[in-house]
């Protein structure tokens, strides 16, 4: 197997799931064992230097491991069945995949067809698979058994095509090609075993297809990282060259547009393999003559940079490739593109069309001249206070005003925007809110709820610097303070020392001191403006019961205020809208 079985070995697929499945008996996790050592064995084995020790060792070990799982496919659960097929197949997998490296290609076939009809059967809907190993559950999804599957499938094209089965190698390497889980390496491989075969057999591949793979093969080369690129520099396979030969070769014949882009495709990637050469100019010539017009600019510009380095082998075509790059250039490239447009000046330059050079010049000064003005008219309106310059936005808490609460809270939010930051000034006036329970819920204080304490009068201010992303979005640290008033309250106390109980006035009060991290976005228009906003934070308070009596010497009838501490920490989540008027023309 030129291809897969000298070179995969160094690039063998991890994809052979030896990691996976769930409750075997004890002879199925051996087979399991065995079966990860062969892998590892087989990885260590080199083409150059594999003896036939080696492939009569990889034999013995399979068989082995065949033997133990047909033991568990005769006397195992469903599930150990299903594994242990799993694992059989792949075991011969390894040996024929060691066969092949060998040069053994009629052996190596002989254990393919044997494995083919269950090893290409299995498909996504079979997975996942179970098993147990070494204590510890494991599972063999689809996508770590499908690459080895690509993988048998290229291999299997290259045994077919060795041994001059050239229909067979072409369905097979066909699905190769097609497989979704293959590799680009894979795939160059699959590409590259079809195009030998069209060398054995012109006949099985249409013309179509023949032109496909031949782009295929030029675009999978560029595709492959730099390691499997020089292995196919050691062992002299295809680069560029053959899939240049037949796209050549095609749009001579027949130059219709499909063959015309296919050749427009391939040139500035074979450009980038096969320096100077008047294949890839070709390539080039045979695009632009039949009228090529796509809109990928920087393959124009690829094609007239070519051309520059192939002046010197053959002037007169490489003018024409330059020049017709040049123009198509020019088509795409946009009056308000000033440096592209000097860009395409300087390409007449070079391909002597002073007319053109002086015209494309021109309209790059008339470019710049049009920036310089937008520019300076933008600075002047950002002067006069436009987009993204001062705001001053005033409006009011929505949600305080829709409540249910039995008095509304009203209040005013200040703020002074400017392109990067706002600073937020508020003040609100509140009326018979809820008292939050944050800090007796967290130690678990029983029967402590929001009823347990009057509601309360009095105020919340805060100061929040902004700091503005695009489009009104923002963050900011709010810092804010309050202060709560509840209203009068008759509890009875208890002495813990003579246990009389009498009736108490109190008259709590809380401050709080709040420092939170708020997110939200702020959409400024002239005229109005509007502010969504969430932030989460924490808070420290100092609460008075307002009464004369000593907490720690009296049991108080009142959940909230016989386990409330005279200074807490709290929670504090705030989300809300404001709506107001806007003072300048918005962000």
């Amino acid at each position: 197997m030129k291809y897969l079985f000298l070179i995969l070995v160094f690039f063998a697929s991890a994809a052979t799931a030896t990691v996976l499945a769930q409750t075997p008996a004890e002879t199925l996790e051996k087979a399991v064992t065995d079966y990860n050592a062969l892998k590892t064995y087989v990885a260590g084995l080199n083409p150059k230097t594999i003896t036939d020790a080696n492939v009569t060792d990889c034999k013995t070990r399979m068989d082995k491991g065949v033997a133990m799982l047909d033991q568990v496919i005769r006397e195992g659960n469903s599930d150990e069945i299903k594994t242990a097929r799993y694992f059989r197949v792949n075991f011969q997998y390894q040996y024929s995949f060691v066969l092949g490296m060998k040069g053994e290609n009629r052996q190596s076939l002989d254990v393919m067809r044997a494995i083919e009809r269950e090893f290409t059967a299995l498909k996504s809907s079979d997975f996942p698979l179970r098993y147990v190993f070494t204590g510890k559950n494991y599972i063999i999804n689809w996508d770590n058994f499908a690459p080895t599957q690509a993988e048998y499938y290229t291999g299997f094209g290259e045994v077919l095509y060795n041994l001059g089965y050239y229909e067979d190698a072409v369905r097979v390497s066909k699905i190769a090609l097609a497989h979704p889980n293959s590799s680009d390496w894979l795939r160059y491989i699959a590409a590259n075993k079809l195009l030998d075969i069209n060398v054995k057999n012109n006949l099985l591949i249409p013309g179509a297809e023949l032109e496909e793979l031949a782009l295929k093969s030029i675009l999978l080369y560029d595709a492959l990282p730099e390691e499997n690129k020089k292995t196919v520099v050691e062992y002299n396979y295809p680069k560029v060259l053959r899939g240049m030969n037949l796209l050549l070769a095609n749009v001579q014949q027949n130059a219709n547009p499909t063959t015309v882009n296919r050749c427009a495709e391939a040139a500035p990637v074979a450009g980038k393999y096969e320096a100077k050469s008047t294949k890839v100019l070709q390539l080039y010539e045979a695009a632009y003559r039949n009228n090529y017009a796509g809109t990928d600019k920087s393959r124009h510009q690829a094609a007239a940079a070519y051309a520059q380095t192939t002046l010197v082998i053959d002037r007169q075509r490489s003018e024409f490739v330059g020049q017709s790059a040049a123009d198509r250039v020019a088509q795409l490239t946009g009056l308000s593109d000033c440096e592209g447009l000097r860009a395409v000046a300087e390409m007449y330059r070079v391909w002597l069309k002073p007319n053109l050079q002086a015209e494309y010049l021109k309209k790059a000064g008339q470019c710049e001249a049009d920036r310089a003005r937008a520019a300076k008219k933008a600075e002047q309106a950002q002067r006069r206070g436009g987009s993204g310059g001062f705001n001053l936005f005033v409006g009011a808490n929505v949600f305080p005003l829709i409540n249910t609460n039995p008095k509304r809270d009203y209040g005013a939010v200040v703020n002074f925007a400017f392109p990067k930051t706002a600073l937020e000034f508020s003040y609100m006036i509140v009326n018979q809110n809820k008292e939050n329970i944050f800090d007796l819920w967290i130690r678990e204080v029983d029967d402590a709820d929001q009823d347990n304490i009057s509601r309360w009068d009095g105020f919340k201010a805060h100061f929040m610097p902004k700091f503005m992303m695009d489009k009104g979005v923002y963050t900011g640290v709010m810092l804010g303070y309050a202060e709560k008033n509840f209203e009068s309250m008759i509890v009875p106390v208890t002495n813990d020392l003579t246990g009389a109980v009498r009736n108490e006035v109190f008259q709590p009060g809380v401050k709080q001191y709040s420092l939170l991290v708020q997110f939200g976005a702020m959409p400024l228009a002239k005229g109005f403006g509007a502010d969504l906003y969430m932030g989460f934070g924490a808070n420290y308070n100092i609460f008075d019961d307002g009464s004369d009596i000593d907490r720690e010497a009296f049991t108080i009838a009142n959940p909230l205020l016989e386990h409330r501490r005279d200074k807490f920490f709290g929670a504090t989540i705030r989300m809300g809208m404001t709506l107001g008027l806007n003072f300048g023309r918005g962000n």
